[in-house]
């Protein structure tokens, strides 16, 4: 798989998610758990890549405008007061921006993790992990790689208390699927697909909702 398609996946499981929150169906729900990893894996190819201040800029104010254009239907569609996924890879961004300039790679990458608490954004603390540590991740990752993994969504399955996040720790093993020789750059409409895809959809689930 191209990492477009492997984006392309993630929305899909996004979507079998939010369906099954409005339907209430737990199997659903659980299939969705693998959406956010494959979201966070194509963030930090896409990251990798982008290496100028001036892009880094522009990705977040892309994230700033349609997070914010997101965020109502998103409280009306869950009914709970958190930032929207929009907002969680922008302090991504915003961490992994700061982590570049500065030697104090650890210290930066706590108070992004402490952020991301503070400001409730969906995913919290692993909105930052998760990306950060797909960004080392390929074919021939080891042991030592699969052990912070696991141990990285055992801690937020049990600190989130939904018990089928663990589901999420299968990702990489769709990952491993990827074949770099098929990746290009994105265009941008290809970039500009999601950031429409995502406050449509939830307007229109929250749509449903209300009808149902």
């Amino acid at each position: 798989m191209s990492q477009n398609q492997i984006k392309l996946l993630a929305m899909l499981l996004m979507c079998i998610d939010h369906i099954g929150f409005i339907l209430g169906l737990e199997p659903l729900r659980a299939i969705g758990r693998l959406s956010f990893p494959l979201f966070g894996w194509v963030f930090s190819k896409n990251w990798q890549r982008e290496k100028s201040n001036e892009k880094a800029h522009n990705l977040m104010g892309r994230l700033m405008l349609f997070g914010c254009i997101s965020q109502i239907p998103y409280i009306i569609l869950f009914n709970r007061l958190e930032l929207n996924i929009l907002f969680s890879f922008l302090l991504s961004t915003e961490t992994f921006y700061l982590i570049r300039k500065t030697n104090k790679k650890i210290l930066i990458l706590s108070i992004g993790m402490l952020a991301a608490q503070i400001l409730n954004t969906s995913y919290g603390w692993y909105a930052i992990m998760c990306p950060l540590m797909l960004m080392g991740f390929n074919n021939r990752s080891g042991k030592m790689w699969w052990s912070i993994w696991i141990l990285t969504n055992i801690t937020y399955t049990l600190t989130s208390g939904y018990l089928t996040q663990i589901l999420a720790v299968t990702a990489p093993l769709i990952l491993i699927y990827n074949d770099p020789k098929k990746d290009r750059k994105p265009t941008a409409s290809e970039k500009k697909f999601f950031y429409y895809f995502y406050p449509i959809h939830l307007a229109g689930l929250a749509a449903i909702k209300g009808i149902l």
